[in-house]
């Protein structure tokens, strides 16, 4: 058989930031999310394998998908930065199957409070893609001259995971955004 598996574990690039005002005790305080990519620095337990004859085209992220908050009851500890890395379950249709957990020190360690990644899961729950493609094409030519889409050649609809990291920072009782690299 030409593929070994159905699921395709690679990166994606996004970066978004939401920021929610939180009044507490008379101070007001901020928490603010910003994610990057991270799936190169994380082992990945398997890897679609195409023929000469087919591409892959990852799926596309909606732009509409909510960021996670900072979440309130822990912005009085003013923790320093954390790295919550997570691995995204994207159905055949674009929808999330799952969301698990991604930790592999240095770059993804655990969290400080599981709140952080109760806050990730939540928000990418329900995330909505277009979905993965794979494009299979009548020759290596054709599939080498068309590049970006399947051409209208045959485009078989996959699953797969991807891998995020999100930063959840405070400084000065503020949140803040910025991307990890």
């Amino acid at each position: 058989m030409r593929h070994r598996c159905w699921i395709l574990s690679t990166l994606l690039l996004a970066g978004c930031a939401t920021q929610a005002p939180i009044a507490n005790d008379g101070a007001t305080r901020s928490g603010q999310v910003g994610m990057n990519e991270i799936s190169a620095l994380i082992p990945q337990p398997s890897r679609m394998e195409l023929a000469d004859n087919e591409s892959f085209l990852m799926p596309i992220e909606d732009d509409a998908n909510p960021m996670p908050a900072y979440p309130e009851t822990l912005l009085a500890r003013r923790l320093p930065l954390q790295a919550v890395c997570v691995r995204v379950g994207v159905d055949r249709d674009g929808g999330v199957l799952s969301s698990a957990p991604a930790i592999a020190p240095p770059n993804c360690p655990e969290p400080a409070d599981p709140a952080f990644f109760e806050a990730v899961r939540g928000a990418v729950a329900g995330w909505r893609y277009d979905p993965a493609l794979r494009c299979v094409f009548p020759d290596a030519k054709t599939k080498d001259d068309t590049v970006g889409s399947c051409g209208g050649y045959t485009e078989i609809r996959e699953a797969v995971t991807l891998t995020y990291r999100f930063m959840f920072e405070q400084k000065d009782g503020r949140g803040s955004v910025r991307m990890a690299k």
